[in-house]
């Protein structure tokens, strides 16, 4: 029994019956936003805190996210150069509500860098994770709803993502230097 095609068809067949539910799942789905919403959050978040601690710490937290969503998608990329698998529209009869993207399915692109952003953040704090985290399950589920991504290409994705940004906050008491250097470059050019 093929479990992960059969969870895709039970998620995918969801789609087409809710006017309401197609549109935001279009929204969710697309490359912009979520990704948009995630960058201006981080944003914010570099600015944020009400002492320069505060303001360390939050500053940290967005390096450690941008170094964990470079690294997982140079994994990733890697993975697909050695790897291809079609789409779920390109094997099946699909409700596709997006463009047909013609990449390897596996992992997905979306959950890794959803994933790698959200779950660094979270790691090192908790309460912005929480909403970071929901964008990134939205994410890949709006993937598998508008059939463009296998349940296990998500999960892979998401996989990757979390393991990366868990790697970087094991270790980040090894790049005190370099996110130092980092934060002292940036408020060199006003931006800290």
């Amino acid at each position: 029994m093929d479990y992960d095609y059969d969870l895709f068809r039970a998620i995918n067949n969801l789609a087409g019956h809710w006017p309401w539910l197609d549109g935001l799942m279009r929204l969710l789905v697309n490359e912009y936003f979520v990704p948009t919403t995630m960058a201006l959050a981080l944003v914010i978040m570099w600015f944020w805190g009400k002492d320069e601690k505060e303001r360390t710490h939050y500053q940290r937290t967005v390096i450690l996210a941008a170094l964990s969503l470079i690294t997982a998608n140079i994994v990733l990329k890697g993975i697909n150069l050695l790897y291809f698998r079609p789409r779920p529209f390109d094997a099946h009869q699909v409700n596709l509500l997006f463009y047909k993207p013609w990449d390897s399915s596996f992992p997905s692109n979306p959950a890794t860098t959803g994933f790698s952003i959200a779950v660094a953040v979270a790691l090192q704090d908790p309460i912005w994770g929480i909403p970071f985290l929901i964008l990134a399950v939205l994410f890949g589920f709006s993937r598998i709803f508008c059939g463009v991504h296998y349940p296990s290409d998500v999960l892979a994705g998401a996989l990757l993502g979390t393991f990366t940004a868990w790697l970087y906050a094991r270790y980040s008491y090894k790049l005190d230097e370099p996110i130092a250097f980092i934060r002292r470059w940036l408020k060199k050019l006003c931006l800290a």
